[in-house]
């Protein structure tokens, strides 16, 4: 996303608690912190090795690759899942239009387009209207 990108974990972990929306999509996430770190450390890094990414996270080598492809196997499967319940109806037509618009501004911020915080103003809305809806 279009931020200064941080690789240190005490400046993950600062991003995550100043980030309202990122706390909350974190909770209602199949994410776990950890997984999120490793995720965010190694894709906000330049050229990381696993090695490297281990010692940002005291772990082992397998540790952090480990936490990295649960949270990358747990975001493709959300992902999966999604289409799977659009796909056989299980998701409403509305709630799939709202998910779409917000991975359209998810996107315009990926790309350094648009004023960062009326793309978080829409996607605080249509949270909470797909908050308020039963699927």
């Amino acid at each position: 996303m279009n931020m200064d990108r941080r690789n240190d974990i005490g400046e993950v972990e600062a991003w995550i608690k100043k980030n309202p929306l990122a706390k909350i999509l974190l909770k209602k996430s199949l994410l776990n912190m950890d997984s999120l770190k490793a995720i965010l450390i190694y894709y906000w890094s330049e050229d990381i090795t696993f090695r490297e990414l281990a010692s940002k996270l005291d772990l082992k080598k397998p540790g952090a690759w480990k936490r990295w492809k649960k949270g990358l196997d747990l975001i493709m499967g959300s992902f999966y899942t999604l289409e799977l319940a659009i796909y056989a109806g299980i998701l409403e037509a509305e709630a799939a239009e709202l998910l779409a618009e917000d991975l359209q501004d998810y996107v315009r911020l990926a790309r350094g387009g648009g004023d960062i915080d009326d793309i978080r103003d829409r996607l605080e809305k249509r949270m909470a209207k797909l908050s308020n809806r039963e699927i």
